[in-house]
């Protein structure tokens, strides 16, 4: 059966759905950041990961989008193969029956 094409369908939602945890966190990460810099040394510490934090906002704002669409495409991939799957099953069920 080397020419049928398969896909581990739970496997692609459990991406998803890591996909969109590592989304939650990064977009959470500013929160953390602006929570503990104070914590982690001086001004100079504080001043510096503000900066980072600045210019990190603008990517992370990217990645967020480009993660949320990879999301939401690989979720509506996993449910019309799955569709799909069904109603090929379907018409051999009713071809053989």
């Amino acid at each position: 059966m080397d020419d049928r094409l398969t896909v581990d369908l739970d496997g692609l939602e459990e991406f998803a759905n890591q996909l969109d945890g590592i989304r939650t966190t990064m977009s959470d990460a500013h929160h953390w950041m602006r929570e503990s810099d104070d914590d982690l040394g001086g001004n100079d510490v504080a001043g510096a990961i503000d900066k980072f934090e600045s210019h990190w906002s603008d990517g992370r704002s990217q990645v967020d989008k480009n993660c949320e669409r990879l999301v939401k495409l690989t979720r509506q991939a996993v449910d019309n193969l799955r569709k799909t799957d069904e109603e090929l099953a379907k018409q051999l069920r009713e071809k053989d029956g």
